[in-house]
């Protein structure tokens, strides 16, 4: 595909807005570019190539989903912010230096947007996402389940913002303590301590009721 050069990213990024919908809803099978790392894709994308980004959205969209989901505990909130994190990844495609993982790159951008978001937020309702019990739990079961997440959630976002995304990225992305430090652009010494009182506050929060 012949390029469209630098400044032709940065044109379109806002007019792509439009087809994140249809990009979520496509079929991940239709990506002819799983041997392609991110960064050569980022690459691509740099020099106008709409069918890298979208490759990488693909790649990437249901853990940006799920983590800005249990950063901002809002579906709508969740979404806003995935797309936005996308966005910036495609305006600034020819600024961008392989110098950490394109994962990190994106979590990184991620999670500052989802961070200022949650230091402003209204107080939001609980996204369902996770209320749809199994269909072998009888309805006491469930009840119980969806009780005990609900408390989860609600001991999580109590927490202070970095706290938050550190324990996010942790337990639901599997990040190291470094690739979270890479995330958050602080050490691992920083990471542990961030982790150290988050558990201890959720304990506290928690005990007795789980």
């Amino acid at each position: 595909m012949p390029s469209r050069g630098r400044n032709s990213s940065n044109k379109t990024a806002r007019n792509h807005s439009a087809n994140w919908q249809s990009m979520q809803a496509g079929d991940c099978n239709k990506e002819s570019r799983v041997t392609t790392t991110d960064e050569q894709l980022m690459s691509a994308a740099a020099e106008g190539d709409m069918d890298a980004f979208e490759a990488l959205v693909r790649r990437h969209q249901q853990g940006v989903l799920t983590v800005a989901l249990r950063l901002l505990g809002d579906e709508h909130r969740a979404q806003d912010a995935a797309q936005e994190a996308f966005l910036r990844v495609l305006e600034s495609a020819p600024r961008y230096r392989p110098t950490a993982s394109f994962r990190t790159y994106l979590y990184r951008i991620l999670t500052r947007l989802c961070i200022d978001q949650y230091r402003r937020r209204e107080p939001i309702t609980h996204s369902e996402l996770d209320s749809v019990s199994d269909d072998a739990e009888t309805a006491p079961e469930a009840l119980m389940r969806r009780e005990r997440a609900e408390q989860v959630r609600q001991a999580i976002e109590r927490l202070p913002a970095r706290q938050r995304a550190a324990l996010v990225l942790q337990h639901y992305e599997d990040m190291s303590y470094e690739e979270i430090g890479a995330v958050m652009k602080c050490s691992a010494s920083s990471v542990d301590a961030l982790l150290v009182r988050a558990k201890k506050k959720l304990r506290k929060w928690l005990s007795g009721t789980l």
